[in-house]
């Protein structure tokens, strides 16, 4: 996968655009980003971190804004909603802590740079479990900053 959007992103001829897609991205947002615009291309530590924390808000953002309406769009068609139903099943299985403790599950959960969790998976656990827009924008925001800063921390440390 990253080898894969490396090549398309060969395309674009700015660097910092590439972070910004880069950090927007399902599965690699700002948790690749970072690194790749530190280590792999050596630009401004404070560039690419703060186009990768834009590129992640905004994407969360949109999200959580366009979710409600496209699950209920492609609920229609029963092929996808069997894929719908999956990754609805597979995000209230790893959004235990955003239920149980809401705003600060969802920081957690978008803080925490592990696998399936960031923002894309975090604004669809706020809106399966039901949490408010502009409160889930308030955490996504939070979470991002906390994932950059722990990405960040070591990216940095790895470079000692």
């Amino acid at each position: 996968m990253k080898d894969y959007l490396i090549h398309l992103l060969s395309f674009i001829d700015s660097e910092h655009i590439k972070i910004f897609i880069i950090s927007m991205a399902p599965v690699t947002e700002l948790r690749f980003s970072i690194p790749y615009g530190i280590l792999l291309k050596s630009m401004a530590i404070s560039d690419v971190v703060l186009l990768s924390i834009i590129g992640n808000i905004i994407i969360g953002i949109v999200i959580l804004y366009i979710i409600g309406p496209l699950m209920r769009f492609f609920r229609r068609f029963s092929f996808l909603k069997k894929i719908i139903d999956y990754i609805f099943h597979r995000t209230l299985n790893k959004g235990k802590i955003v239920e149980r403790i809401k705003f600060w599950g969802l920081v957690i959960f978008v803080g925490i740079p592990l696998p399936l969790t960031g923002v894309w998976t975090g604004a669809l656990a706020a809106y399966l479990f039901g949490i408010p827009t502009k409160r889930s924008v308030i955490a996504i925001i939070i979470g991002v900053l906390l994932s950059a800063t722990i990405v960040t921390s070591i990216t940095l440390i790895s470079i000692l």
